[in-house]
C-alpha cells in the first residue's frame, strides 16, 4: 500500500505552484558571507514544486535561516521562519537524548529489558516485547512490528484521530513481529514503548519529560511536544504522482500523530529551532561523554531494506543516523509524516547543521530532499 503515512518515499515531479515560484514569495536573508550559497537550497525545493520550505544553517560563520514558499496556499500566507512544522521522527532525537537524560539520573539502564517497567498486560501481546531492552528500542533491532501498516487504513478514513501511545500499540496486539530480536530493523513501534517507559520510570507524560528536560532549558521557543496545536502550523500538502494535484493534508497528519505520548513522529518546530538543538547536542552541550558514546553506538543499516537513493544512510545509533555524504559522515535524523519532510544533520568535520523542513510530500520534492548530492549545496 503506497499511502503507509511517513513509511513509503516518493519519486517523480509536481506542476502547478506558479505562485510559489515568484520571487515574492522567497525571503532571502543577507550578512552571512555563504547566504547566497544556502540560498540556492531553498531556490531548487521552491523550483522542484514544493508548496514551502524552512532552513537552517549554523556553521563557524554565523547562523543562516531562510525561507521561501507559502505556509498556507490557501490564504496565500507565505513561509517565514517562524512558521511551525510538523519534524516527523526527527522526535526520536529529542527522545532519545531525554531517555538518556534519565539514565543519568539514574532512573533507568537503557540495558534493561522493557518489561522490567511496562506492565505484563503490554509485553506479553505484542511480539519481542518480553525480550527486549530499552537500548534495542532506541537502536530499531527490537523487531517489534511497525504499527504503520495497522493505522494508516483508520487514519484515512477518520476513524483514528489523535491516538495515544497506549491505543497505538493496542493496533499490534497478538500480531507478528517484523524481525527476530536484535535483527530488527526500523519501526517506530520502538519509540511508542518507551514513551510508556518514560512515564512510568517519571510519573509524567512523555511530552512534559522532553519538555523539561531538553526544550525548556535549552530555550526552544518554538518547539512543541504536546498534543496542543500553534497557531503558526503550517498546511501540509501531498501528491502521490506526478499527474496528481497536490492536495492540502493537514488533517491527517494532525489525526495520524497528534495523540497523547507521540515520541516517534509527533513534535513541532522550526528549522532554526531543531538546528539548535541538534548542534548543541552533538558538539557536547546536553548530555555526560559516557551518553554520548552511548548515543554515538552505530549498527549496520541492512542495504536491501533502504530505498535507493538512501543507500548513504549508513548506520543507526540511538534515535541517529549516520551518513555516508560526499563531504564525509553527517549526523541527525531525517523526519516524515504524510505531508511534512525534512532533515537535519550535524557534519563534525566541517561542524555545520542544517535543518530542511518542508511543508510538502511529491515525488520530484522527495527526490531532492534524499538525493546525497543536496548536501553539496552546503560547501
Amino acid at each position: 500500500m503506497k499511502k503507509l503515512w511517513f513509511l513509503t518515499f516518493l519519486t517523480a515531479a509536481f506542476a502547478a505552484m506558479n505562485s510559489c515560484r515568484d520571487d515574492q514569495s522567497i525571503n532571502v536573508p543577507a550578512e552571512h558571507p555563504n547566504a547566497k550559497k544556502y540560498q540556492r537550497i531553498v531556490d531548487q525545493f521552491i523550483a522542484a514544486g514544493a508548496v514551502g520550505v524552512n532552513i537552517t544553517v549554523i556553521s563557524p560563520e554565523g547562523i543562516w535561516s531562510g525561507s521561501g514558499g507559502l505556509a498556507d496556499r490557501e490564504k496565500g500566507i507565505r513561509m517565514s521562519a517562524n512558521n511551525r512544522l510538523r519534524i516527523g521522527s526527527m522526535t526520536k532525537m529529542f527522545a532519545s537524548t531525554t531517555i538518556l537524560k534519565l539514565q543519568e539520573e539514574g532512573l533507568l539502564n537503557i540495558k534493561d529489558k522493557i518489561n522490567k517497567y511496562l506492565p505484563y498486560t503490554i509485553t506479553d501481546r505484542i511480539a519481542n516485547a518480553n525480550e527486549v531492552t530499552i537500548e534495542q528500542c532506541l537502536n530499531h533491532r527490537a523487531g517489534i512490528r511497525n504499527y504503520l501498516q495497522d493505522i494508516a487504513p483508520g487514519v484515512f478514513d477518520g476513524s483514528i484521530v489523535n491516538y495515544s501511545a497506549e491505543q497505538t500499540l493496542q493496533l499490534i496486539y497478538d500480531k507478528p513481529a517484523d524481525d527476530p530480536v536484535g535483527k530488527g530493523y526500523y519501526s517506530n513501534s520502538n519509540y511508542l514503548l518507551l514513551s510508556l517507559v518514560i512515564k512510568k520510570v517519571t510519573g509524567k507524560p512523555s511530552y512534559q519529560v522532553i519538555t523539561e528536560k531538553i526544550i525548556n532549558p535549552l530555550g526552544l521557543k518554538n518547539t512543541i511536544a504536546s498534543t496542543l496545536l500553534p497557531d503558526q502550523l503550517t498546511r501540509s500538502y501531498y501528491a502521490e504522482t506526478a499527474n496528481e494535484a497536490l492536495t492540502e493534508v493537514t488533517h491527517i497528519d494532525n489525526n495520524g500523530i497528534g495523540g497523547e505520548g507521540a515520541i516517534d513522529g509527533g513534535m513541532i518546530s522550526t528549522s532554526s529551532d531543531v538546528a539548535q538543538f541538534l548542534e548543541t547536542l552533538l558538539t557536547n552541550k546536553i548530555l555526560s561523554p559516557t551518553s554520548m558514546q552511548q548515543l554515538q553506538t552505530f549498527v549496520d543499516n541492512d542495504p536491501d531494506r533502504l530505498e535507493p537513493d538512501l543507500k548513504y544512510n549508513k548506520q543507526y545509533g540511538l534515535g541517529l543516523m549516520k551518513l555516508d555524504t560526499n563531504q564525509g559522515v553527517a549526523l541527525g535524523h531525517d523526519g516524515h509524516v504524510f505531508g511534512f519532510g525534512g532533515k537535519s544533520y550535524y557534519f563534525p568535520k566541517q561542524k555545520v547543521t542544517v535543518c530542511i523542513l518542508l511543508n510538502t510530500w511529491s515525488p520530484k520534492v522527495v527526490a531532492l530532499l534524499n538525493a546525497k548530492e543536496t548536501f553539496n549545496l552546503l560547501f
